[in-house]
């Protein structure tokens, strides 16, 4: 009776490209995942911010028209009478007596005036314009460019990091199937070794060799091996479950399963090279780059600010009077020069140009800690490779010793010469020692999936 070893390909095998298989998966959650499509709105946000920063440096040329009625509101009273109506009189008086006019001019009669009421709201009123203004020179809208540049790649730099932490998951998680697989088929395995481990007993006992107690016993190995088999599935149910939920699936979609991706063999890394990678692989070290440098404009902008002033040109030109007219005497034309500098502000440009000193020195403070995280964090992890690998190694060492002491006690047993006891504890052996092999070897695939992680790659 053999017994059949159902990872010993584990040992061996070439270097595997990533699988096909799961990289579809990962493309798939990458898809579908809702912070990933969170974070592609901000960053279209933030495009469209940059896009806003550089046409407030462009001319803008703008039609403005409007028409006023207006009735009523605030008036001013304008005695044109009480001041003209005397001198008016007295004029005609004049020109009524003959020889007050020179020879050839005809008498003429001034009207007498009424006092006006003039309303401030302009009635039957209009303007029909054409503007356009240009910033020749603005330090805000040049470093504003740079700022909102900076910005993108920061936002950028953050979804690629919550990718890459999203890939990392997906893998872990169907590792973690895989290994529940291979588990399930290692205790079907044993099952099928107890089933005919009965068959035998049976013939034992109807040739009177052995009791019926060797009969129970062997139910009790078969009912414990059925309850860890029951324990898996739901194990299985469980992991596709959070694997259909990281893809934004159905809970209960079936997983496709990669069989080669369990017997790849694992590449060499340097831990010295793995941190330097890390330290220019790292999305979120390019995120607060990219900060850091939005910080560091920012400054620039404050000090410019201090000691530049704004250069703006601008004009109109259009209609403008009474009547919805366009005439000759209606036509109007505008055109500016200005020049735009505070002189005074209580000391505010010089604190913004402070804090966003301090801001950018914080961010710069920050990302040294980062660095020295990200480095520690490689390091722990090929720590932890190796260990897993150490681990893996030693239970190959234990899962040979454990088949050549059932290979001895199976044969002792057939031959009468050993104790049920002995050959179940043998059985027993072989199966933990499978069990802890591809628990072993699933944890070197896992401390390989974070190490790459780490290093950013």
């Amino acid at each position: 009776m053999g017994f059949f070893l159902g990872i010993a390909f584990l040992a061996t095998g070439e270097i595997q490209a990533q699988s096909a298989i799961l990289e579809n998966y990962i493309q798939e959650g990458l898809s579908a995942n809702l912070q990933l499509k969170q974070q592609g709105l901000g960053i279209a946000q933030q495009q469209e911010a940059l896009r806003q920063s550089r046409s407030l440096g462009m001319p803008q040329l703008t039609f403005d028209a409007n028409y006023t009625v207006a009735a009523g509101g605030r008036k001013i009273d304008f005695p044109i009478g009480d001041l003209l109506n005397n001198v008016y009189g007295n004029l005609n008086a004049l020109n009524a007596v003959p020889g007050n006019l020179p020879p050839g001019v005809i008498p003429g009669v001034f009207p007498t005036l009424e006092n006006q009421e003039v309303q401030f709201l302009p009635n039957n009123f209009h303007e029909t314009k054409i503007s356009f203004a240009y910033p020749v020179f603005n330090t805000d809208l040049k470093y504003n460019r740079q700022i909102q540049q900076h910005l993108l790649e920061s936002k950028s730099a953050e979804k690629a990091a919550t990718a890459q932490e999203l890939r990392y998951q997906i893998t872990e998680v169907y590792l973690q199937y895989l290994r529940s697989l291979e588990a399930e088929k290692i205790w079907r395995n044993s099952r099928t070794v107890l089933s005919e481990l009965r068959r035998f007993n049976e013939s034992l006992v109807k040739n009177n060799v052995a009791t019926r107690d060797i009969l129970a016993t062997a139910d009790y190995e078969l009912s414990r091996t059925d309850n860890e088999i029951y324990k898996l599935q739901r194990q299985q149910d469980n992991v596709r479950a959070y694997f259909n939920f990281l893809l934004q699936k159905e809970l209960g979609e079936p997983i496709i399963v990669d069989s080669l991706l369990l017997k790849s063999a694992l590449p060499t890394y340097q831990p010295d090279q793995l941190v330097a990678q890390s330290l220019e692989n790292r999305n979120e070290l390019d995120a607060l780059k990219a900060g850091q440098l939005a910080a560091e404009t920012d400054v620039k902008r404050n000090a410019a600010n201090l000691k530049l002033p704004d250069v703006y040109l601008g004009g109109s030109f259009g209609f403008q009077g009474f009547g919805y007219t366009f005439s000759k005497e209606q036509a109007y034309a505008l055109a500016q020069v200005g020049l735009s500098y505070d002189l005074f502000d209580g000391g505010l440009r010089r604190s913004k140009t402070q804090e966003a000193r301090l801001k950018a020195e914080a961010l710069r403070t920050q990302t040294e800690q980062v660095q020295q995280q990200i480095a520690l964090q490689v390091t722990a992890a090929w720590y932890d490779l190796q260990a897993a690998q150490n681990s893996y190694q030693s239970s190959q060492t234990a899962l040979r010793a454990a088949e050549e002491t059932y290979r001895i006690v199976n044969n002792k047993y057939r031959a009468g010469q050993a104790l049920l006891l002995e050959y179940l504890d043998a059985q027993n052996r072989v199966t933990t020692a499978q069990l802890q092999q591809i628990l072993a070897w699933s944890e070197v695939l896992l401390k390989e999936a974070a190490l790459k992680k780490a290093a950013g790659i």
